[in-house]
């Protein structure tokens, strides 16, 4: 750091300094699939300088993230959000274009000018085959709305196996199930442009 003829510091080298400390800030905002994804592991297998939060909120569904969400944009401000929701959507009378168009609606809110919102695709599930049909007709028209808005996604249709990555009960991942998701998040954001 330089300092002027004053002795005092010099306010540009500062900056510099402060923002080549500084990581950009990653929330994870989701429903209870999030869960077991741990930030500290995931902020380390990153190939950028981010520091990634993961904040579940179990049996979230798309609206009442609306309300979770606030407190993170007024406090920390993150430079990128990935939103996992939808899962408890599933069993409403919504639609899946209602279900798909709420998440859009969520990720359009919390779009500001200088941050960046990715969603997080639903989860196969294996519980149920009348929600997992309606899970993958959310998905398709998450990956149609999404294509025409030009924000991003992270698709984990073929990286989870229903039979391997998910419990038992057939709707949570278990652990080598959240270790692929984490390994999805942290490709997307080694790769994000």
């Amino acid at each position: 750091m330089q300092t002027n003829i004053n002795g005092s510091f010099d306010a540009k080298s500062l900056e510099e300094v402060t923002n080549k400390s500084k990581k950009d800030t990653v929330f994870i905002l989701g429903d209870s699939m999030v869960k077991h994804i741990n930030d500290y592991l995931l902020t380390r297998n990153i190939k950028h300088e981010y520091l990634v939060k993961v904040r579940p909120f179990n049996a979230a569904k798309v609206r009442c993230l609306y309300d979770h969400s606030k407190p993170t944009m007024r406090d920390f401000d993150p430079e990128v959000i990935i939103l996992h929701v939808g899962t408890n959507d599933l069993t409403s009378s919504k639609t899946s274009s209602e279900i798909a168009k709420s998440i859009i609606d969520l990720a359009c809110s919390l779009k500001t000018n200088t941050n960046k919102i990715v969603i997080s695709l639903i989860v196969p599930r294996r519980d149920d085959t009348l929600l997992g049909n309606k899970a993958s007709e959310v998905n398709d028209r998450l990956k149609h709305m999404c294509t025409n808005r030009d924000i991003p996604y992270i698709d984990h249709t073929e990286s989870i196996d229903i039979d391997s990555h998910i419990v038992d009960a057939g709707l949570h991942l278990n652990r080598s199930g959240s270790t692929v998701m984490a390994r999805n998040f942290a490709n997307y954001l080694s790769n994000m442009q």
